[in-house]
């Protein structure tokens, strides 16, 4: 009985019903940037439900600590590092690996850092809450044009290339290749017996900055056996 009433007190109602709704708000606004500006997977309600989830996580223990005082010892900090590790299955469903390309670990790092924000809106530590979630949004939002300047000439592009396995594909893609100028800097291929097709990866180092993609493509099209290209 004495745990309804508690659960009932407007002063506790208010104070609970504050920390949710911000870690819904703050989590809101760094899934909306990954879904509707990334077009990522784990997007806008995602990130709300992992925060709101940590922020939840945190409320139990006040709940537990306030309703409980003086008759058992809890330590808040063991459910903070419960989520923070446990956070990391949704994580690793966002990384995608796509040949020697991995996807998706700016919007795992993100999950990770909302739950963050989540436990600070559930221990009410706002101010953190909000300048962190303004720093992540800047990150996420801003950072990756910045990235692309600095790295651009670094990564090299990835040619992925389907064909029939028959077929002698290497030799005519790589001569395609060196008429746009475009070195290849490793290569990767595979063979499936089963459907006999072969999968040819090209990683590329181009010269030429301004790369005319549909007419690569459509050239590459042009050699016997080719049936997919992906650039």
């Amino acid at each position: 009985m004495e745990w309804f009433l508690f659960q009932l007190n407007p002063q506790f109602l208010i104070v609970i019903f504050t920390r949710i709704l911000m870690s819904c708000l703050l989590g809101g606004i760094i899934g909306f940037e990954r879904e509707y500006s990334r077009n990522r997977p784990a997007g806008f309600r995602t990130h709300i439900l992992v925060c709101m989830g940590s922020c939840l996580t945190m409320v139990i223990v006040h709940f537990l600590i306030t309703a409980y005082e003086g008759q058992i010892n809890i330590d808040p900090t063991r459910m903070a590092g419960q989520v923070v590790s446990g956070i990391g299955f949704l994580g690793a469903g966002a990384i995608l690996r796509h040949g020697a390309s991995v996807k998706g670990i700016t919007t795992a790092a993100s999950i990770w850092i909302v739950a963050g924000v989540g436990l600070a809106c559930g221990v009410g530590f706002y101010t953190g809450a909000i300048l962190a979630t303004i720093l992540i949004w800047a990150v996420l939002m801003y950072l990756k044009g910045v990235e692309n300047k600095f790295t651009r000439k670094k990564k090299p592009r990835l040619l992925e290339v389907e064909g029939d396995a028959e077929k002698q594909l290497i030799i005519p893609l790589n001569d395609l290749l060196k008429e746009f100028k475009i070195a290849v800097k490793s290569m990767e291929v595979t063979e499936n017996a089963s459907t006999g097709k072969q999968r040819i990866l090209f990683y590329l180092e181009s010269e030429n900055k301004a790369l005319d993609l549909a007419e690569i493509s459509a050239k590459i099209y042009e050699v016997d056996g080719i049936l997919k290209v992906s650039l």
